[in-house]
């Protein structure tokens, strides 16, 4: 058995990469068993997701991520604090 914890939504091109409707092999990998998998989103309190949010938001260089990190501070309710950037490794 495999269990996973990931920040990685399943949807989209992730959940794509896993959904296969026919036996392949390619690369020398020979998938012909199947799997079933279960997503759950796990609920944490809302002062953990503050914390990821103002590390990405003072170590962000990219001011593409600006907008989408405010978006999701104001989805889950929380502030972001300071400069976009303030912190960010050189």
């Amino acid at each position: 058995m495999i269990k996973i914890e990931t920040f990685r939504n399943p949807k989209g091109y992730t959940l794509n990469q896993l959904i296969k409707k026919e036996p392949t092999c390619f690369n020398g990998c020979v998938d012909v068993e199947k799997y079933e998998i279960t997503a759950v989103k796990i609920e944490e309190p809302k002062e953990v997701y503050r914390e990821r949010l103002q590390k990405l938001w003072e170590e962000c260089d990219n001011h593409h991520h600006w907008t989408p990190l405010k978006q999701k501070a104001k989805e889950l309710g929380v502030e972001l604090i300071g400069n976009a950037g303030s912190k960010r490794k050189r």
